[in-house]
């Protein structure tokens, strides 16, 4: 798949909401939230915050200064360099993010869908966020927050994460907009922005979603293999990555004595996950390009490897819609540093 840059009439078409969607999942992966928020999006301020999960889930509600605009963000991964020293990044990954195989029924759907499920992992997360307590002390779960001081006011909400919070943005979207009773609020006052989102649940799911929210957007760098899992044909899709170099088919990899080239392990996993059924929601599914980073262009699993990581980053999705973002050097999620990651 040859990257491209992007375009400008698909930019200059994006909704400004988008914009702060990016700032605010920025604002999930800094030290403080509560204290810098301010830094990035004048005026803002986070008036209910989660306490971090035991597998390091996180999330806030944030309002504009005038009170009329509400933010629910969603944090990604934590960094996977630290999987085997923080027990908190390695549950956010082996539990959550790589828990696919094993899927859970979705009871939050409109009452003629019966079939939709989604990843265990995916529901886990969405446990851990809806059960988070509140570190400002409103005494209020999540749902109970957003109720009674943004739905029952008739305020706008918009629901944003980057990487595996685009995954549980998607999900708790489609959660809440089950429990809201206000007639005309979901098409009027909320909206849904993911950026390199992991396919949540099945086809099933995905149409659920779309047709109950309409006012969602969903953003997918071409380069990044991220949004691509664990749906099985864009799986195959990912062995076509990258071209020129590192490309998929010129590298190869063993596994208990048989070698393949990367392009082929990717063939064969995405063969096993067309069983399973995940799909991406297709309302205003949005998918540009990149360049490669030329110095991740080794035709070797260490670059090509390098290569995904930075292009998953959210610096990418902000380049995208004319955003330069700040670095961040506590998560390589945010902007590609020396040695990017996956999330």
């Amino acid at each position: 798949m040859k990257p491209i840059s992007p375009n400008v009439a698909n930019f200059s078409a994006q909704p400004a909401d988008a914009s702060n969607g990016v700032w605010l999942c920025l604002v999930t992966y800094t030290t403080n939230p509560v204290n810098e928020i301010g830094q990035y999006l004048p005026g803002w301020q986070i008036i209910w915050n989660g306490v971090q999960t035991f597998d390091g889930n996180y999330a806030f509600v944030a309002s504009d200064a005038a009170g009329e605009n509400f933010a629910l963000a969603i944090r990604g991964s934590l960094p996977p360099k630290d999987i085997f020293s923080n027990w908190n990044a390695f549950a956010n990954w082996i539990l959550e993010d790589l828990n696919v195989v094993t899927q859970s029924k979705w009871p939050y759907t409109s009452p003629t869908v019966n079939d939709a499920v989604v990843s265990s992992g995916a529901y886990l997360a969405f446990t851990n966020i809806e059960c988070m307590r509140d570190s400002l002390g409103s005494g209020l779960s999540l749902l109970q927050f957003l109720q009674q001081h943004v739905i029952n006011a008739g305020k706008k909400l918009l629901i944003t994460g980057h990487s595996l919070g685009g995954n549980m943005a998607n999900v708790y979207a489609s959660y809440l907009v089950q429990q809201i009773s206000v007639t005309g609020y979901v098409a009027s006052k909320l909206s849904l922005f993911t950026f390199a989102a992991p396919a949540s649940g099945n086809s099933s799911f995905a149409r659920d979603l779309d047709d109950k929210l309409p006012n969602a957007w969903h953003y997918h760098n071409a380069n990044d293999i991220i949004p691509n899992c664990p749906v099985g044909n864009l799986i195959v899709l990912t062995g076509l990555l990258y071209t020129p170099q590192p490309a998929a088919y010129k590298i190869s990899v063993t596994f208990k004595g048989l070698t393949v080239t990367l392009q082929e392990a990717f063939l064969m996993l995405g063969g096993i996950f067309l069983l399973y059924d995940y799909q991406q929601e297709s309302n205003h599914y949005v998918i540009f390009g990149t360049d490669l980073y030329p110095e991740y262009e080794d035709n070797t699993l260490e670059d090509w490897f390098a290569q995904a990581g930075a292009q998953h980053a959210l610096s990418n999705y902000a380049t995208f819609l004319g955003i330069d973002l700040p670095v961040i050097t506590t998560n390589s999620l945010v902007r590609p540093l020396v040695a990017p990651a996956l999330g």
